[in-house]
């Protein structure tokens, strides 16, 4: 989950929700809408991603070498549903050639990035490395 950026002098309290330990459940490898319990996802999706109305957030992770903006509709606020929804998309996105260049001196963690993308190349028949490769390294070891 998430962290408020702990030199941000702006009150940023994130929603519960959010939160590391909040016990919310998503399955990154579906959309939002569908990898969240349908209840959790209808309290949720219109629910501010923080107390301070927020029209852009960054999200930055030790999880992964890239960062994402996620922005408000006009006359809106960013909602935990935008969140999700924005880390999904994001990690869909194919691993471009300097992110694989972080990983390509590592060959223990190549393979293991290597190996994750095998296994969802076999269901979703997508031969790129994918961000979420990189990400199933720590996930499939847990669901297999």
């Amino acid at each position: 989950m998430l962290s408020a950026h702990p030199l941000s002098t702006r009150p940023n309290h994130l929603n519960s929700t959010l939160r590391v330990g909040s016990g919310m459940h998503y399955n990154i490898r579906k959309p939002a809408q569908e990898g969240i319990a349908p209840a959790t996802w209808q309290q949720i999706n219109g629910a501010p991603a923080l107390e301070v109305p927020t029209y852009k957030i960054l999200i930055i992770s030790k999880a992964f070498p890239w960062s994402f903006v996620v922005l408000a509709p006009a006359g809106s606020v960013v909602t935990c549903g935008a969140i999700f929804e924005e880390l999904h998309k994001q990690l869909q996105r194919y691993i471009e050639d300097a992110e694989w260049a972080i990983v390509a001196v590592d060959k223990t963690r190549k393979e293991a990035i290597e190996r994750a993308a095998k296994w969802r190349q076999e269901k979703d028949k997508d031969n790129r490395l994918k961000r979420i490769d990189w990400l199933e390294v720590r996930v499939s070891r847990r669901h297999g």
